[in-house]
């Protein structure tokens, strides 16, 4: 028993699943208690409607006839008094005993409740006359008659022809709420279909684009709702996934370009090594084959770099850094090198980052400059508004101000045969961004009053209280 009762309940969970069929089911309920708690709720308002309407004409025929018996006894009754009407099915008076004295029915059930005291009232619903049996809703009051002594008034509604028409919109709801609910569930059915059948559409045409060809695009439904918000989004990813991976393969092919040079260089040597049987002389090594292999170690390292920062971001160990230290150290590097003329305007400025990852990112930007460079370098550190930026400027070609943006990007050279022979792979600027964004500082590229380019980057201060103070000094 148990396997089928488990079979059965995965067959429906899997006919439920589509979310078609649940907000069908989900409609189709709500509708469904909805009507049945309104036609509920009317009903009860009718029945309570029906009951108070017959309690307020039996209670005032009942004081009509006290009125009368009262002031001129049970004789002095007349027959308009004790005549049924809307909402009165029985009027009769009854003595102490309980005899029907006065009664408007050729024949009478007899008493329909117990004799009450005169100026006494009461109200009974429920109640059954023999020999029929009717249900009446009954009114009593109890009087004290000149004539007949102590008597009661009673007087009743019959319960089934003032309840049939909440019994005849009981029995009409139940046969229509069915009809109701099954109209619903069809119409919700049709009408979430068509709702999703947009949803249908974007997910062939997804499952057409997960082939391999992102230039096309989901559809957009002309409905200005979630669905074509949906849509928007899905295409906006797709242009994105685009331009990734576009980007990944420029930059694989570019990687494979820049590491190939040096390889083929190194190979190229070592075969003609071999096909000679020949040693490689010392000098080839110094000047060709060393710096073609530490060109490669490099590119190698810068790229492990990029990938590490691509997935992970750059791994930072954070500390107190002395950022005009850092330059300073550099500025002796530079100096120490020889054949520029450096300068270096230098503030004190503390921050809170890497120092090591930091001092790379200002040495990539010298290199470069150093490259470029036809005589001069000059390295400015300045602080501002809670910012200490660094700016390297040289005196070379320059930067086109629409290339300025673009030269940060992994593997762009402006001039490729000359990077390529004094050893720029196109990747320092791209490491330089990684780094200084890492540390929540802004790469800048422009030009420089000297003619040539101005590179740099700005990080925020660290605000302790022993910060230094901006003061200047020059080398």
């Amino acid at each position: 028993m148990r396997p089928r009762i488990s079979t059965l309940t995965g067959r429906v969970r899997r006919w439920a699943r589509p979310v078609r069929v649940r907000l069908t089911l989900l409609a189709t309920l709500l509708v469904a208690v909805t009507v049945t708690f309104a036609a509920g709720a009317v009903l009860v308002a009718l029945y309570r409607s029906a009951g108070y309407s017959a309690d307020v004409a039996t209670t005032a025929r009942a004081r009509q006839i006290e009125d009368v018996a009262r002031s001129d006894g049970i004789g002095a009754l007349h027959e308009s008094v004790l005549t049924p009407g809307r909402h009165v099915d029985v009027v009769q008076v009854v003595d102490g005993d309980g005899r029907v004295i006065v009664s408007g029915q050729r024949y009478p059930s007899g008493a329909l409740g117990p004799a009450l005291l005169p100026g006494g009232s009461d109200r009974i619903a429920g109640v059954r006359a023999a020999p029929d049996g009717t249900r009446y809703r009954v009114s009593f009051i109890g009087v004290s008659t000149p004539d007949a002594g102590p008597v009661t008034v009673e007087v009743g509604a019959d319960e089934t022809r003032l309840y049939s028409r909440v019994l005849f919109l009981g029995a009409l709801s139940a046969v229509v709420i069915p009809f109701v609910v099954l109209g619903t569930a069809l119409l919700a059915y049709y009408v979430i279909g068509r709702a999703l059948t947009p949803v249908r559409d974007i997910r062939r045409q997804v499952d057409e684009i997960s082939g391999g060809d992102l230039n096309q695009r989901v559809p957009v439904p002309d409905t200005g709702d979630e669905i074509a918000t949906l849509a928007v989004t899905m295409n906006a990813m797709l242009d994105r996934i685009d331009t990734a991976r576009s980007e990944q393969m420029r930059f694989v092919n570019d990687a494979s370009h820049e590491l190939n040079s040096p390889l083929t260089t190194l190979v190229g040597l070592l075969d003609l090594s071999r096909t000679m049987h020949r040693p490689i002389d010392p000098e080839t090594v110094e000047t060709v084959m060393m710096p073609e292999a530490l060109r490669l170690q490099g590119m190698v390292a810068d790229l492990l770099f990029l990938a590490r920062a691509d997935e992970n971001g750059v791994p930072l160990r954070v500390a107190d850094v002395d950022l005009d230290e850092v330059v300073a150290a550099d500025v002796a590097r530079l100096e120490a090198l020889g054949g520029r003329v450096v300068t270096a305007h230098i503030v004190a400025a503390r921050v809170r980052g890497d120092e090591e990852k930091l001092a790379r990112a200002l040495r990539n930007i010298t290199d470069n400059a150093v490259r470029h460079a036809d005589g001069s370098i000059d390295v400015t550190m300045t602080v501002r508004d809670g910012r200490v930026s660094v700016v390297v400027s040289d005196d070379g070609p320059g930067i086109d101000e629409s290339d300025r943006e673009r030269v940060l990007e992994r593997f762009v050279r402006l001039d490729a045969t000359r990077d390529r022979a004094r050893g720029g792979s196109g990747l320092g600027l791209a490491i330089v961004t990684e780094i200084v964004r890492a540390h929540d500082g802004h790469v800048t590229v422009a030009g420089a009053s000297s003619g040539g380019a101005a590179v740099g980057f700005d990080l925020p201060l660290q605000t302790w209280a022993d910060q230094p103070p901006p003061s200047a000094a020059s080398r």
